[in-house]
Formats: C-alpha cells, structure tokens, sequence
C-alpha cells in the first residue's frame, strides 16, 4: 500500500516536472517569436541613383581584405578580389586597397604582388571594355558555364558597355591567357611553400626571414604607388609590345598596399578585429579616406558601381546621410548548390530581417561587405548629436586624446582631420583628402601603428575601433555604433554589389554557425548586452539586438521538446507518470490549429514583402533546426565553460575556396562526410522522431493509451522534426544521397516498420 502510495506520488512529481518545463518552452518560443517579429514593421527598400552623384563629391574609400591563413583561404581567391577592387568604377586617386595578412605567409605577400602586376593589364581591359564582373575569374568562367553552372553570357552590342566593340574578342583572348599564366605562376609559388614558410622583419631595411603565424614582426609595403590626379592615357598595342590598344584608356592604378601586424607570444592579438584596427591605424597616416570598406579575401566586387552606391547613402544630405555609419550590403554566394541544402544564402536574414531593421535604425552590422564612416569607428557621436561650439578645435582636440588613441602624432593629428570632415554638412568641404608622399619616413610610422604594444593601456577594442571580447566582433561593433545614435543604411543593387563563396560541407556550415552562436552569447553576457544600452538606442533597435544576442537559448528548449516523446519508448506509459497520456480536447485541437494556421499566415506574408520564395523561406527552417539541435546548443556549453572556468571560445577559420575552381566533381565538399560531434544531437533527435513515428503508426502504447487524436497529433509532430531534419539526414549519407534519395522515403519507410516491430515486441 505505501509502495503504491509512493509510485503515484513519483508519477504525479513527473508529470508536474514535464508540464512545467513544456509550459516554460512555450513561453520561451513565444518569447522569441515575438523579439524576431517586431523589428520586421517597418521595412524599407532604397533606390540609389549613382548617376546623380557628382564626380567631385566622390570621397576616398580605404578598402580593407583580410586574410590569415593561405592553406584554407587560397591565395588565388584573395588575387581575385584584390584585382576586382582595383578595377572598380571609382576615381583611381580615392581608392587604396589594404591587403591585410594576418598569418605572415610569404606565399599570400607573393601572390598579392602578382596580382599588382596583372592589374596593369586587367584594369585598363575592363575599363575600355565596360567589364561585368570585374573579377578576372568570375568574368572568365562566365564564359565556361559560368561559376554556378549557368549558362555562358554573351556579350551582345545592344549590351556592351565599352568604347571598342571589334576589339573585344581579340582583348579578351589576350587577356585570359595571361590571366591563364597568372594562376600557373601562383600554382608554383603553392608548390613551393609546402612546409608553410613565414617571414617577418626586423627592420625596414633588413631581409627577408622565417617567423611563425603566431609570432612575426610588422611589415608594410606599398606595392602600387598612390596615382596622380589626372588622367594618364596609355599606348597604342603597337607600341613598345603592349597586348592592348589603351591609347584612349586612363591606365592608372589604385594604390595596394600589404599590411602584416606584428604578432608575438604572449601577446592578445584579437582575431579578425585586432587586425581590421591595425588597418585603421595603418591607413590613417597612409590614405586617411573618410570612408573604409571591409571585405573578406573571398568576396569580391561583383558590381563595379558598388563602391559609388555606398558612397551616395553616405553622402545623402537630405536623407540624413550625415548620420549614416556604415552601410550593411547584402552576402550573396557563388558556388551553392542548387538546392541550397544547408540554407547558404541566408535569404530570410538578408531580405527579411535586415530589411525590416533599416526602417528603424539600421541594419545589424554582419561582416564582410560593408562600407564604415572612419569617424564612426573612433567612437565619436554623429554631428546631429555633438554639442555646437564657436570654436570647433578645441573639441576637435580633445576627441583625439592619446590615452584613448595612443601616442603616435601622426595618427593623431589623421584623427583630427577625420573628426574636422564628420562636421554638419555646412562645416565640412566635399572634397577628398590630399594625396600624402608614401615615403620611408610613413611607412616607418604606419608600421609602428600595427606593432602588437600599440594598443597598450588605449582604448582600442573598447571604444575605438572594432570591439574585443567575442569571436563575433561585427554584430558587437554595430552595436556600439547603434547605441552613440549612429544610423546605418542597407543598399542592395542590382546586381549583386560583393559576391563571395559559403562552406557547402555539412561540417563546416556547422562549425560556422558554431562561431556566430558562440558569439552573440558573448556578446549578451557582456559590456554590450542591448539592455545596458543607453536612450540613443531605438526600442525597436534594442529589440533586435536582444533576439540576435539571445536566440542560442532556444536549443535547450528545442531538444527537451524533440525528446520527450523517447520519455514513454524507454520507461514506458506507467512510468512516464501519465504524462503522455492525456487526451487532448476539442478547445485545444482547435488552438493549435488556430496557432499553427496563424504562424503560416505570418509566415507567407514575410514571404510575399521579402521578395523571397516559399522553397528559400522552408530552407531556411530546415537549417534552422539542425543548427538549433547542434551548433546552438554547443555554443551553449561552450559559453557556460567560459563563464564558469574562463576556458576561452577556439576561433575556427572557415574554409573559403573559389567558386571557379577547377576539380573532378561539381559540388564535392557537399557529399564529403567529416565527422564532427556537432552532429551527435541532431542524430540522436532524427532517431527519436522516427522511433516516435513507429510507436504511434503502429499501436504500440502510446495508441493504445491515448486514442486516436492523441496519436495522431504525435505522429504529427514527430513527422514534422523529422521534416526539418531532412537536410541533415541527406548530409549524413553522404555521396549516398546523389543516388539514394529518390528512396530515401522508402528507406525511412522501412526503418520506421522495422522499429515498429521491435515495440510491440517489447510489450509482449
């Protein structure tokens, strides 16, 4: 009698113990449901008119490509964007390119300075003959099938944006088969740096000599000089050997400029962001353009008139462009596969998400692709805002103080010219910057601005600059601008602005998104949590801030929910406590049908403003649950480990490759397996939803106990997680799936009948 007592005490504890923690699931989906929605109120879409911006108005643009690692970021992909920069439809005078080499690779400062040299042929090429894209490898794999696997495009007259139509075809052969021996020359600088040779120096004069990626001197060097500021025509192709008539081509050239930060044991060097603020530093006594574009080695300018659209929202008085940032373009890839399996372009985030915040205060800051206000980045607040003086030196003064900067005078005195141009409008002049004398004596200062002790005792990483503490330090970064009153812009073009290339192996889309989940967890329990934000900061704003930093929360909910239905397969109804058996009524039937038609309401509208398509939108949700059951939740465990025991968060570098490149198979890394632990959750979720499928479409217990509605409903629901694993499931088969998946149901099938039999054998 006591024992019975006691057991119905234990069942009536279990079932208090499941209906709460469902309760607070709900509450926490509903919670999140609600913080993704509100910012998506009032989207906005831009239209800009590059053409009506004045060619005087154009300021100087510093672009800045970072690299770290050659053996995963091939140094023919970081060539490619270099010259797609060069070549850009921008005065050549208020462009430099900073290639930033955080690893030290001889073999990345080699091939940078060969893409210099075929930039002399390539951008004269593309500016005579209106080039679209202007990314030698893009351009010439168009032609091939295109690097997506389209059809060629043919260039017709009625297209053709150049002066010299007949000469094209002959240009264009010449130019590929340099380009042809451009990449056999990086091929053998490859071959030849197998054991990894880095490099560094000790002086500005001394040679060259080995170092580590983790320990090597600064370098700069300027391997194009900064071009005068009229325009230099070239020869005819009759002159001198020259491969193309550019007798009526302005050949002159952007300047590039290689930047190495010094890098030593024991030093905290911060990742991506210590190297995009030793950039800043560098480029302030180099270029000091208003404007700096970010880009990561494998996203290159795919619309020539990109940096100009930019450029227009910054400079849009009447709109409050004075108030801009930065502007946040859209990441668009190339090398996807056609389904899009693991949800690679992002459609909902870009054309959704990011859409809805411009009509508030902007869209989040998310990394490559986005063109920043210099002043922004020092940590000053936007001219609306910043109280007005009769003598504006005296502030201008105090805003480069050297405990915040550092001690360099050069530098300073760039950021006092960076903060007299972020003046109102009325104050400011138009103009671009005056070009400065890359002379020893600067490059001497610009590399004393990259060495490791710079940032000693300053306030970089806190207040200036792009911000320290989290692997994800572009969501932090646009925070901190966001939360002085800075606006921001979202611009997409057509076409496209950047296109880059996205990891199509299950494995390392995992690991990606492990980075970013990792981060915005950081980022929460942080100085930069939104809810510490300050007034400036617009609700709405603060809203999308809180889901961007919160949403890794959702996968501890999300796993308890995929598996309580294993709670009856392994204890049993009895000692499941009645949990799982009770039978839904009537009311609630039609609540959840009420709830679910509601959410796919929600749903198709986004779908119909967004511009994206119903099959981007479930892709989207695919993913989002196997990131959900995996990335999200190790994040989880990683972040916890590093509030607990200070263990920090490891950087995993994506694997970039080209879009273009040559191999035996189309799509190869998509059915490669790289086993990971990341895949143990979702695994073990996919195997519950199909035994719980076998349970209810069988009669096992839980038929017997519930009743025809209740089983119905869990099959359902178990029917719809194994839904959204789908892509998961794919990617675990591996090269299996090219040929299977047509079966791929019947095998699905069978399982479930096998598991079946193996249940009511246990009831026996």
């Amino acid at each position: 009698m006591m024992s019975s007592t006691a057991g119905e005490e234990t069942s009536r504890a279990g079932v208090r113990v499941v209906w709460t923690v469902s309760v607070a699931s709900e509450l926490w989906f509903a919670l999140m449901w609600v913080l993704d929605q509100l910012p998506k109120m009032r989207p906005v879409r831009r239209a800009v008119d590059v053409a009506a911006l004045e060619e005087s108005l154009l300021p100087g643009v510093d672009v800045f490509v970072t690299t770290a690692d050659p053996a995963k970021e091939p140094p023919i992909t970081t060539v490619n964007t270099v010259l797609s920069i060069l070549a850009a439809d921008y005065p050549a005078d208020r462009v430099t390119c900073y290639v930033s080499d955080d690893g030290g690779a001889l073999l990345t400062r080699d091939a940078v300075e060969e893409a210099a040299r075929f930039a002399r042929l390539w951008v004269p090429f593309c500016r005579k003959h209106g080039v679209e894209p202007r990314n030698p490898e893009a351009y010439f794999s168009a032609g091939a099938g295109g690097v997506d696997g389209n059809k060629a495009r043919v260039v017709t007259r009625a297209y053709y944006k150049g002066t010299a139509w007949p000469e094209l075809p002959r240009d264009r052969r010449r130019v590929r088969r340099e380009y042809e021996e451009l990449r056999l020359r990086i091929d053998a600088l490859q071959a030849g740096d197998t054991r990894r040779r880095r490099w560094s120096l000790a002086d500005v004069s001394s040679s060259w000599r080995r170092g580590t990626a983790d320990d090597h001197a600064a370098v700069v060097q300027v391997l194009v000089d900064q071009p005068s500021r009229n325009p230099n025509l070239g020869v005819g192709d009759g002159d001198g050997g020259n491969l193309l008539d550019l007798s009526s081509v302005d050949v002159r050239l952007p300047a590039l400029i290689y930047v190495c930060r010094e890098k030593r044991h024991g030093r905290a060097h911060h990742r991506k962001a210590g190297a995009m603020n030793a950039l800043l530093r560098a480029s302030a006594v180099l270029s000091n353009a208003p404007f700096v574009l970010n880009l990561d080695c494998d996203h290159y300018v795919n619309n020539s008139q990109a940096l100009r659209a930019g450029a227009c929202l910054m400079l849009d008085r009447e709109g409050g462009g004075d108030g801009v940032a930065f502007v946040q373009f859209p990441q668009r890839f190339d090398g996807v596969d056609p389904s899009d399996r693991y949800a690679n372009h992002n459609r909902v985030f870009f054309d959704c998400t990011e859409l809805g915040l411009d009509g508030l205060q902007g869209p989040i800051y998310v990394g490559t692709g986005c063109m920043f206000r210099r002043a922004a980045l020092y940590g000053v607040d936007p001219p609306r805002r910043t109280p007005r003086r009769d003598d504006d030196s005296g502030d201008l003064a105090a805003g480069a103080e050297p405990d915040k900067f550092g001690h360099s005078t050069p530098f300073l005195r760039s950021v006092h010219s960076a903060l007299k141009k972020n003046q109102p409008p009325e104050q400011r002049g138009t103009a671009s910057p005056p070009c400065c004398l890359l002379d020893a004596a600067v490059i001497a200062e610009a590399t004393e601005l990259v060495s490791c002790g710079y940032e000693e005792r300053t306030a970089w990483g806190r207040d200036v600059g792009w911000a320290y503490g989290t692997v994800t330090e572009d969501v932090a970064t646009g925070f901190c601008v966001h939360r002085r009153g800075w606006r921001s812009a979202y611009c997409a073009t057509a076409p496209d602005a950047f296109r880059g290339t996205a990891p199509i192996n299950l494995a390392d889309r995992l690991h990606q998104v492990l980075r970013w989940a990792a981060g915005s967890l950081e980022i929460f329990f942080s100085r930069n949590n939104a809810l510490l934000a300050g007034g400036r900061l617009h609700p709405m704003q603060r809203v999308a801030y809180l889901n961007t930093t919160m949403y890794p929360f959702t996968s501890v909910f999300l796993m308890l929910y995929c598996l309580f239905p294993a709670v009856p397969l392994v204890l049993g109804s009895a000692a499941a406590g009645g949990a799982f058996s009770v039978a839904p009524s009537a009311t609630y039937v039609a609540f959840l049908a009420a709830l679910m038609l509601t959410l796919a309401a929600v749903a198709v509208l986004e779908v119909r403003w967004s511009g994206i398509t119903l099959l981007e939108w479930w892709r989207n949700e695919q993913f989002w649950m196997v990131s959900a059951t995996s990335a999200y939740l190790a994040a989880v465990a990683q972040v916890a480990l590093k509030l607990a025991a200070g263990k920090e968060i490891s950087f995993t570098l994506t694997s970039k490759r080209s879009a273009g490149a040559k191999t035996k198979e189309r799509f190869a890394e998509l059915y490669a397996v790289r086993w990971t632990v990341l895949m143990v959750p979702p695994a073990v979720v996919l195997a519950v939803g199909v035994a719980s499928m076998a349970a209810g479409v069988e009669g096992g217990r839980w038929r017997r106990n519930n009743g025809g509605t209740a089983a119905a409903l869990g099959v359902a629901f178990n029917a719809w997680v194994v839904a959204h694993l789908y892509p998961f499931a794919l990617g675990l088969m591996g090269r299996w799936s090219k040929s299977l998946k047509p079966l791929l149901l019947l095998v699905a099938l069978l399982t479930v009948r096998l598991l079946c039999f193996a249940a009511q054998f246990h009831t026996l």
